[in-house]
């Protein structure tokens, strides 16, 4: 517990200091429609980092920090015991996942990437979220593109995911591709912008689906019919992780895909997937087990926005059996 409240203070302290924050990611997709409407001959290219926290060099911040000597001995030193301990028992020299102070690490070594490619003179917007790498340039002027950027990136290190779920080039008045868990798809107009339609992606659709399975799978041995419809409700309502004066910060599948274009009717499938594990016999529902569970509509508590009350003791319990899913 100790060394756990270490580090949290530590990764304020790094991010207060070096002013450090993570790319907003709604902005990201705001700024994305309004340029993929655009009519004009554009390149978009999708790249991302591969094993990014693992590749990041650690030892090479650690180096930054110490020669700055702007954070204190104390902090030092905790960052050169946390590196130790996992090249000497995890043969680790990146960044693990998990760790609170990870991120904070990753966005420090990742902000020169960022700048020099936002300076380039053939790029006319670029933004990157965690490993997720999105640039737009004229026609014709992606293929140097590229090559600057994975330049840029093995002198860090670093190198480009080349699968093709993580990598895409094509047009932008022709482009389909996912970002950020949105499906995006662009459709040019005669004499109009673009029109941009954004669904939540298929990879998103079926880790909600892994989640729904893990859930009645637990409850078979659980027996806790109570439970199983929380853990649904808890993956399709809005949930209040802060009140304020000006209005409840809120979380949940509607706040996370606000910008979504198809009023949600992607997660009708969800909802039919859900019928069909309530039918299945290998988990034994009876009828009013199932018409308990049948009053969870995934698709209209999206659409409604719906908002649930969980407290922190039930989140946890909710949460605990999609940890690895």
């Amino acid at each position: 517990m100790e060394d756990d409240f270490a580090i949290k203070l530590l990764d304020r302290f790094i991010r207060r200091i070096y002013k450090v924050r993570q790319s907003d990611r709604n902005r990201i997709v705001r700024q994305l429609i309004t340029l993929l409407k655009d009519s004009g001959n554009y390149h978009v290219l999708r790249l991302d980092v591969k094993d990014c926290y693992e590749t990041i060099k650690f030892e090479y911040l650690i180096d930054k920090f110490e020669d700055e000597l702007i954070l204190s001995p104390e902090c030092i030193k905790l960052l050169n015991g946390i590196h130790s301990d996992l090249c000497c028992n995890h043969g680790m020299h990146g960044l693990p996942r998990g760790l609170s102070i990870s991120p904070t690490l990753a966005e420090l070594y990742l902000e020169s990437l960022d700048k020099k490619v936002a300076t380039h003179p053939d790029v006319i917007y670029s933004a990157r979220y965690v490993d997720d790498i999105i640039v737009i340039a004229p026609a014709g002027k992606e293929s140097g593109l590229q090559t600057y950027v994975e330049g840029l990136m093995n002198e860090m290190g670093l190198s480009l995911n080349k699968n093709p779920d993580k990598y895409y080039s094509k047009l932008s008045n022709l482009a389909e591709f996912d970002y950020l868990g949105y499906s995006i798809k662009v459709e040019p107009k005669n004499n109009k912008p673009n029109q941009v339609t954004l669904k939540i992606s298929r990879s998103k659709l079926n880790k909600l689906k892994s989640r729904i399975a893990i859930s009645f799978c637990d409850h078979k041995k659980q027996n806790n019919i109570s439970l199983l419809k929380r853990r649904l409700e808890y993956l399709c309502m809005l949930k209040r992780v802060r009140k304020g004066k000006n209005g409840d910060l809120l979380a949940g599948l509607a706040h996370n895909y606000q910008y979504v274009t198809d009023g949600f009717e992607c997660l009708k499938s969800l909802d039919g997937f859900l019928c069909k594990q309530l039918a299945n016999p290998r988990f034994g529902l009876n009828q009013q087990e199932q018409d308990k569970i049948k009053k969870v509509s995934i698709f209209g508590n999206a659409r409604k926005r719906n908002i649930g009350k969980f407290s922190k003791k039930q989140t946890v319990q909710i949460m605990r059996v999609w940890q690895n899913a």
